[in-house]
C-alpha cells in the first residue's frame, strides 16, 4: 500500500513539473524552474512523512486491537468434575482443557485428576487441541498399534506429523507418560523456541537425552522445577500433563 501511495504522489509531482514547464513562456528564467522542482521534492518528501506516520498508527492500533482480543481464556467457575473442587491447585487448567473439549473426565463423571495419564490419552487430547489428521491412506508404522485399536487415528496422526513416533518401533499407547516424554511432546506439538539459558536441574545434566527439550519447557516456563529436581522418569499425571498442556497454549496459564 505504502509504494502504491508513493508512485501516486510521484507521479502527480512529475506530471506538475510537466504542466509548469508546458506553461513557461520560452526562455523562462533557469532558477525558476529549479524552484519548481524544489518546491515539488519538498511536498513529496513531506507527503512520504505523512505516510510513514500513518502507518506506524495503524500498527498500533492493530496492536492494541490484538491486546484487547486476547482477554481471558473460557474458564467455567463452576466444577465439571466432582473430584476437580474450586481449591484444587488444576482446577482452572482442567476446567479450561474440558470446556474446549480437549480432554473428559470417565463414564462415572470423574476425572481423576491423580492418575497416571496414557500415551493414548495425551495423544487424544494433542490431536483435539491442534485439529490433527492423517491421510486417510496413512498406515501407522507402529507395530503395536493395530487399525481396531480406540485410539488408532490419533496415534496415526502424531506419528504422521513426527510428534510422537515411540521407540523401537513401538509406540506402547497404555504406558504412562514419563515426564521427559511430556516435555518433548509438547517442544514438538506446539513448536516452542529454543531456550535463550540453560536452566540448571539437581537430578540431569545437559548429558540427558531429552535435556534440550526439558530445557525448552522450563525457559518457557511451562515448568517450574528449574532449580530442583525434574524427575525425569516419573510418570505424569492427569492434572500435571493439563497444567503443562494448558500453559503451553495460553500464556494466562504462567504463574509470575
Amino acid at each position: 500500500m505504502r509504494n502504491g501511495w508513493k508512485n501516486i504522489v510521484l507521479s502527480g509531482g512529475i506530471l506538475g513539473v510537466f504542466v509548469m514547464a508546458g506553461c513557461s513562456e520560452a526562455g523562462a528564467d533557469e532558477s525558476e524552474e529549479a524552484a519548481s522542482v524544489e518546491w515539488t521534492e519538498e511536498q513529496t518528501a513531506a507527503t512520504e512523512k505523512n505516510i510513514d506516520e500513518t502507518e506506524e498508527r495503524v500498527d498500533e492500533l492493530e496492536n492494541d486491537i490484538q491486546e484487547l482480543g486476547a482477554g481471558e481464556p473460557s474458564i467455567p467457575e463452576d466444577p465439571l468434575f466432582p473430584d476437580v473442587a474450586l481449591d484444587y491447585h488444576a482446577f482452572a487448567e482442567i476446567q479450561y482443557l474440558s470446556d474446549q473439549d480437549i480432554i473428559n473426565g470417565y463414564p462415572d463423571g470423574r476425572f481423576e485428576p491423580g492418575e497416571t495419564i496414557t500415551r493414548s490419552q495425551t495423544a487424544k487430547m494433542l490431536t483435539s487441541a491442534l485439529d490433527l489428521e492423517a491421510p486417510d491412506d496413512y498406515e501407522i508404522q507402529a507395530t503395536d498399534v493395530s487399525p481396531d485399536y480406540h485410539a488408532y487415528d490419533e496415534l496415526a496422526a502424531l506419528e504422521y506429523h513426527g510428534i510422537m513416533t515411540g521407540n523401537d518401533g513401538r509406540m506402547m499407547p497404555g504406558a504412562g507418560l514419563k515426564r521427559s516424554q511430556m516435555a518433548s511432546l509438547l517442544v514438538a506439538a506446539y513448536d516452542l523456541s529454543d531456550a535463550d539459558t540453560i536452566h540448571r536441574f539437581t537430578d540431569i545434566g545437559e548429558d540427558y537425552p531429552n535435556f534440550e527439550e526439558i530445557n525448552i519447557i522450563a525457559d518457557q516456563r511451562i515448568t517450574s522445577e528449574a532449580g530442583e529436581a525434574f524427575r525425569p522418569n516419573e510418570t505424569t499425571t492427569r492434572a500435571q500433563f493439563s497444567l503443562f498442556m494448558a500453559r503451553a497454549i495460553d500464556d494466562y496459564f504462567i504463574k509470575e
